[in-house]
Parts: structure tokens; C-alpha cells; sequence
């Protein structure tokens, strides 16, 4: 099917600069990239090949690192780590060029000694395809056939190995890339669709993406092989288009609620680039790729982005998507820095697509107030959760330590601070400055520096855009979208092009004929001070000068702001505060605010007091609020209204929280499998925006004591409509045995458990009777005194 000859053609889109074009200049991006380079060369290439190395049969001299590298996720860093150094080998960092290399010659000599095409750091990776193609298939939610999430950390080695073709030209890697995608042909072929769709009910990451990408590549003969692999590689890409995903949003549904949010994103990434790759490689599918894959990307980012992210540019709430905002101001396990990583690659693939500059604004605000902020600029460790609740904090990874998934992806975003900044429009005669950025690119026989100033006017942010051409161009610089649109936008370009004040509306390119020679654009940018609230309409409120998120920076000794390389060393356990201890802000405090410097603003109270904010960005090593409570009216009693709805949520929540020492939510990937969740006979699912899981079987797992003060355990569920039984087992002895009648509705039972004093781990085991358990929530291990 081709695409009627009186529709529309798609935009024609501009192409981002590639990363050999741009160079960072000195500023908070540049040290950002150099902190993650020098991250980066600290570990060891021979201990991240190790899972490779083992799978291969190859003797190992260094033992594989620990963590989630050890834990069943073994190898997943190594392609974080290729994808980072690649992204900063092409831009002249020759030590992590290095590493790239060292790390595609590894990975290349441990699938020659398979002989198959196959590498992989899974445990016992290979054979699981057998097992798949022998029709033996239990897919979990984060597990296959027993290991955890296996075809999301197959991605990691494969994008890695996309990225080092794609942006260094490494022929090893080309190789490796080919033989590898080789495989993926084959052992796809040899799967039916019930049966692949049945083994994408386990998280599978980016896999969409990485195909279509591949597709691409195999087009551009960067990836040798077959005429025909091109087609084959993005017909693969389709494939894990999920059906329960790409359906409901291709025909304008969110039925997001209560969903993994990571699992998804990357699917939605792999939309937008299914389509994208669709364009080149097989235009005839192209109507049906855009009105299926192309359909969901653009839905989903507008419902994830708009409707679900706080103004950060985060989501979550303990890696869930909730109903709504509520949760994420309780909750201590905010916004994951993955998902932010994901959703900028979305808002550029889309902008890729549609030409639509709102992208990239959104992309800009993301990458520069949360992934920024999630790098500690000292040591370099990385931030798995945001917390929006007031006065909570952040922990950063250790170093070598722990491997989340979030310190992969990590190494990643701090890598790429300069890859939307500059592009070139689609005919070649147009040079896009997309995000005024400290640095420079030579493109296309023009050379382009940006500077930014922040520090002369607190009110305003100063840019200046020097261009030097070879030849006559035109120059598009896209006008933040913070900027205060009552006092414009001021404009004087010098060297010959236009010497005239220009004013430009927030969120519009700025264009201006560009002659051969040099040339000066100068701006002045008014930051424009506001509330920006949930988009639930939820009495919370951030506040955001111009390109800032601010925050109430709040030292506190007591927390360990470094994780550790514990199973949960990524969670920020520390003892919460009062969310009633939070000022009250009236809805006209920012016309009272007062500038202290550039980003520095002081704010009234409700109360009669004041708080002194700045950038989110460059708080570490300190709790913070960055999310704050708004009277309904500026009425004092409306401030004690709404202090008083405060103190309700903390009588309903904060004793509770403040007397756990480890929880479980079930149905929750990272929480199950911090926790080793094993289960048998089970059904796993989701009511409004809480997960469950309940068996015919057992489930058993084990909750920590980091205070060894625990004796008790919560445990909470919903009925079902027919009878069930639910029997539990702590460390060897009977705590609740009963007996839940059909329609009860939601429970929760507290119990003892007898322990000596001290004791850390807690083996709990869930068992149905002949009848199946309840569909349980969640489970607590609690102590009988609050940690506060």
C-alpha cells in the first residue's frame, strides 16, 4: 500500500548536528560531560566483559563488578557504558574513545568463540532461545523463563553497539553489529506471533528502537549483510511494537494508569523511530507505520509529558505511572531519571518527524533541570529517584557499586547535553540553534558559538550567537518558551545582517539572513517568574523562573546522601518530615517575590514569613523542596485550611512510613526484584494505579532491617469475588493464616513476628491453601517506634 498522491507529504525534517560537529564550551554542560568522562575511565573494561566473557566460555583474569551486574542484569552496563563513550569519542574525547574500542574488541572476541552471532552477559543467555523456540515460555512481568528481564539487557549490548557504528565508524563494531542483527533474524523467524507476543509480556526495553535504528543503518550500507536484511530489521521492529501498548494509544486511549513507566517508554521511543525508519527504508509501509506506530508515539508524549510529568520534566511515583499527582508528593521514590532520559530521546524523535519545535522546548526544560541535576558534580555519582516530596532528598551511586539501571542510562544522558542543540534545516540553507547552550559546531562550512550569560541582570538571561559562513545562510534560533512574552524579546545582530532591535514571541524561531563572513546576534531573554501546577489541578504548585526550577535548599546531617551497593542502596530511606512542617504559599506570592540574584529568588510565606529559592539544579548533598503547597486564596484562613489538609495526610501516612523499615509492592518490577521475589501458579494486575499479584502457589521474598528494630509485618490486599486463603510464613513461623470471604473488599492485617533483636533479613513466604490467595498489595516490615 503507497501513500495516496493527494496526501500530504510528511514535513521534510531538519537533521541535528552530528556529535564529531559540536563541542561544549566551558559552563555547567561541559563539566557535567567531563565529570561522566572521568566516571567513565575510573572502571574497568576487562570486569564489565566479564558476563560476556563467562557466556563465551572464555577465561575471565578480573571477577564481573556487583550489584545488578551480578544479580541476573550481568553484562547491561557494558552497552550503557559503549553508548557513552561512543557519544563522547566523537566528540574528541580520545581516552573514552579508547575505552569504546577496548569494549567492542571484547565483546566482538567473546561472540567469535560462541560462533553463533550471539553475545550477551544474560546468564545462561542463549539457551533461552531454544527454550522459546521449543515453545516453553513463562513470561513475568521483569522475568523470562527465569531470568530477569533478559531481552532489555540484550538491548543494552546492542544499542551500544548501534551507537559505536553510528558514531565513531568502528569496523569491529560493524562486524559485531552485523552478525548479532544477523542472529536476532534468525532466532525471530523461528517464532511465531502468539509466541513473541506472549515473551513481550517481559520488559524488553528499547528493542523497538534499536531495529528500526538498525534498519537505517543496513540502508545506509553502514552494516553490512543482505539487500534485504533493511526491510527484515524494521519488520523485526514491528514486531515489538507491543499490541496492549501501541493499540489503545494509536487510537488516542492512555490507559497508562498503574503501568511500569520504563517498560513503556522506550517501546514509544521505538514508535517514533519505526516511523522515522519507515520513511527511507519501505515508504510503502509508511501508511499503515504512521497511522499504528507513529499514531501512539505522538499520543503518548503528549499524555506523558503533559498530563503526567512534574515540572522538572520527571514521572513516577516508585516507577509507576499513578492516576493522578497525589502520590508523588508523599511518596519518597519519585521521578526516575531513566524514564526523563527516554522521554527526551521521544520529544527528538518526534521533532525528527513533525518538524514541531514544541519538542524540542520540552526536551530543553527535562535535560537541564532533571538530568542535569542528576549528576553529582564532584564525584560523579548518579541519581535513580527524584523525590517531589518536600524536605526529602537524593542519593547518588556509589562508585563501582550497585549498577542500576538509572546509573547506565545515567552515563548516557551526562554524555549527550549537546546532541539537540544545533541543526541544520531541511534543505541545507538553515542553521538551527534549537538551545542556547555554551558551545559551538562547524557545519556545512559554518561555524557557530553560543554564549550565555546569567550573571549581569538577575532578570534577564543574555545570549550571544557568533556565526562565521563561507557563504550567505540564514539563521533560526528558537526562542525559549520561559520567556516573559509581555516584554519580548530583544534582538541586535551586528556584522552586516540587520542592526535593528528585533522582538520574538516565546516558543518561535527568531530568522535572520546570515552573510559570508562574521556576524553577532545579540538577546536579551526576560525570565518570566510563575506558578506552574500539576495537570490534575491538584492545590500543589512548582515554581519556575524563566529556565529554572527552584528549590528551598534545606542542610540536614543526618542523611547518606551516597548510596551503597546494598540491593536498595538506590532509595533515598531517610527519615521523612512533616509534609505540615512545608510553608504555605498564597496564589499572589510570586508578585511579592523578590530577586536575590540570577535564579535566586526570595518568596513570602502565608504565614508572614519567607523562603529563599535557586536552581534545583545545583542543589546537592542537602534535602530540599521543590514542590510546595498553594492556599486556595490569599486569605489567611485559607492558608490554615490548607495547613490543616497537610496535617491530615501526615496522621494518615507518616507514621506509617516513619515506622517501615522495607516494603514491597507487588506487581512493581524494581521492588519485587530488590526484594528476590519467586513465585509460582500467579496472575499479576492492576486496579486504578496499584499493582497486584496473587498465586495458587507461594511467593516468597525477603524484607531488610537496615535499624534491626523490626517486629511486625503489614500486609494489605483487595478481595476477590469467590473465596480465598491466605497463609503466611516469616523466618520459619505461622504469622496469619485466613481466610478472606468473596467481595470483603480491601484489608490490612498487622502481625507480630518473633525475632531475635538485631535480626536484618526476613524471609516471608505467601502461600494459597486449595484455594487461590487474595490479590495482594503490598507488604511492610515495620518496627514498633517511628525513625523520626
Amino acid at each position: 500500500m503507497r501513500r495516496p498522491v493527494d496526501s500530504p507529504s510528511p514535513p521534510r525534517p531538519a537533521r541535528f548536528a552530528p556529535a564529531a560537529a559540536v563541542r561544549l564550551a566551558p559552563g555547567a554542560e561541559l563539566d557535567a560531560q567531563q565529570t561522566v568522562s572521568a566516571t567513565l575511565l575510573r572502571l574497568d573494561a576487562d570486569r564489565l566483559l566479564a558476563p560476556f566473557r563467562r557466556e563465551a566460555g572464555i577465561c575471565q583474569a578480573v571477577a564481573s563488578y556487583g550489584g545488578w551486574e551480578a544479580d541476573g542484569l550481568d553484562g547491561h552496563t557494558a552497552g550503557h557504558v559503549l553508548s557513552a563513550a561512543s557519544t563522547l569519542a566523537a566528540g574528541g574525547d580520545a581516552a573514552a574513545a579508547a575505552l569504546a574500542q577496548a569494549l567492542v574488541r571484547g565483546i566482538r572476541e567473546c561472540q567469535l568463540a560462541r560462533g553463533t552471532g550471539y553475545v550477551g552477559g544474560v546468564p545462561d543467555g542463549e539457551a533461552l532461545w531454544d527454550e522459546l523456540r521449543a515453545g516453553r515460555i513463562d513470561a513475568g512481568a521483569f522475568h523470562l523463563n527465569g531470568r530477569w528481564v533478559p531481552l532489555y539487557n540484550l538491548h543494552k549490548i546492542l544499542a551500544g553497539l548501534i551507537d559505536a557504528v553510528e558514531l565513531t565508524g568502528d569496523p569491529v563494531a560493524r562486524e559485531a553489529l552485523a552478525a548479532l542483527g544477523a542472529w536476532w533474524l534468525r532466532v525471530a523467524s523461528g517464532l511465531d506471533d502468539d509466541a513473541f507476543a506472549e515473551i513481550l509480556e517481559c520488559e524488553f526495553g528499547g528493542m523497538t528502537e534499536a531495529f528500526a535504528r538498525l534498519a537505517l543503518l543496513r540502508h545506509d550500507g553502514e552494516v553490512p549483510g543482505d539487500a534485504a536484511d533493511a526491510v527484515a530489521y524494521l519488520r523485526l521492529a514491528r514486531r515489538f511494537a507491543r499490541r496492549g501498548l501501541v493499540e489503545p494509544l494509536a487510537e488516542g486511549r492512555d490507559e497508562l494508569d498503574g503501568l511500569h513507566a520504563n517498560t513503556q517508554i522506550p517501546v514509544a521511543v521505538g514508535f517514533a523511530t519505526t516511523e522515522r525508519a519507515a520513511r527511507v527504508v519501505a515508504p510503502e509501509l509508511l501508511p499503515d507505520v504512521e497511522t499504528r506506530e507513529g499514531a501512539a508515539a505522538r499520543v503518548f508524549f503528549d499524555r506523558v509529558a503533559r498530563h503526567r510529568s512534574a515540572a522538572i520534566g520527571g514521572d513516577s511515583v516508585r516507577e509507576h505511572f499513578p492516576q493522578g499527582f497525589a502520590s508523588m508528593f508523599i511518596a519518597r521514590e519519585g521521578p526516575e531519571t531513566c524514564n526523563t532520559h527516554n522521554m527526551v530521546k521521544l520529544a527528538a524523535e518526534l521533532h525528527a518527524l513533525t518538524d514541531d519545535d514544541a519538542y524540542l522546548l520540552w526536551a530543553e526544560r527535562a535535560r537541564a533541570n532533571h538530568l542535569r541535576s542528576a549528576q553529582h558534580p564532584v564525584h560523579g555519582g548518579l541519581v535513580y529517584f527524584t523525590p517531589q516530596r518536600p524536605a526529602h532528598y537524593r542519593v547518588y551511586s556509589p562508585e563501582a557499586e550497585g549498577f542500576w539501571c538509572c546509573m547506565g542510562s545515567g552515563f548516557e544522558a551526562q554524555s549527550r547535553h549537546g546532541a539537540l542543540v544545533f541543526a541544520i534545516g531541511a534543505d541545507g540553507d538553515e542553521l538551527r540553534v534549537n538551545a542556547l547552550v555554551a558551545s559551538r559546531a562547524e557545519l556545512d562550512g559554518v561555524e557557530v558559538v553560543v554564549e550565555v550569560d546569567e550573571q549581569a541582570d538577575p532578570s534577564v538571561v543574555g545570549a550571544t550567537i557568533a556565526v562565521r559562513a563561507v557563504r550567505p545562510t540564514r539563521l533560526a534560533v528558537l526562542i525559549p518558551d520561559w520567556v516573559d512574552g509581555d516584554a519580548g524579546v530583544e534582538v541586535l545582530a551586528d556584522g552586516g545582517t540587520d542592526a535593528a532591535p528585533r522582538r520574538a514571541a516565546p516558543g518561535t524561531r527568531l530568522r535572520l539572513p546570515v552573510p559570508d563572513g562574521a556576524s553577532v546576534v545579540r538577546l536579551r531573554l526576560p525570565r518570566r517568574l510563575r506558578f506552574e501546577r500539576p495537570a490534575d489541578g491538584s492545590d500543589w504548585a512548582w515554581i519556575v523562573d524563566g529556565p529554572d526550577v527552584l528549590a528551598q535548599r534545606l542542610p540536614d546531617s543526618d542523611p547518606a546522601y551516597r548510596g551503597s551497593g546494598a540491593r536498595m542502596g538506590h532509595i533515598a530511606v531517610g527519615a521523612l518530615r512533616p509534609l505540615a512542617d512545608t510553608p504555605v504559599l498564597a496564589p499572589d506570592a510570586l508578585d511579592r517575590a523578590r530577586r536575590l540574584g540570577p535564579g535566586r529568588v526570595l518568596v513570602p510565606t502565608a504565614d508572614g514569613g519567607s523562603v529563599e529559592l535557586e536552581p534545583f539544579a545545583r542543589i546537592h548533598d542537602a534535602r530540599y523542596t521543590v514542590a510546595w503547597p498553594l492556599a486556595a486564596a490569599t486569605d489567611a484562613a485559607s492558608a490554615v485550611a490548607r495547613r490543616s489538609e497537610l496535617e491530615r495526610l501526615d496522621a494518615a501516612s507518616l507514621g506509617l512510613e516513619a515506622r517501615t523499615r522495607d516494603v514491597v509492592g507487588f506487581g512493581e518490577q524494581q521492588p519485587e526484584s530488590d526484594h528476590g521475589l519467586e513465585a509460582s501458579d500467579e496472575e499479576i494486575g492492576v486496579r486504578g494505579d496499584a499493582r497486584w499479584r496473587r498465586t495458587r502457589g507461594s511467593i516468597t521474598v525477603t524484607l531488610r532491617d537496615w535499624s534491626g528494630t523490626a517486629d511486625a509485618l503489614r500486609i494489605s490486599w483487595f478481595a476477590g469475588d469467590d473465596a480465598e486463603h491466605l497463609r503466611v510464613v516469616v523466618a520459619g513461623e505461622v504469622v496469619l493464616d485466613e481466610a478472606v470471604p468473596p467481595g470483603s473488599g480491601e484489608a490490612t492485617r498487622e502481625v507480630p513476628v518473633h525475632v531475635a533483636p538485631g535480626t536484618v533479613e526476613f524471609p516471608v513466604r505467601l502461600e494459597a491453601g486449595d484455594i487461590p490467595t487474595p490479590r495482594l498489595r503490598e507488604l511492610r516490615l515495620l518496627a514498633a517506634a517511628s525513625d523520626r
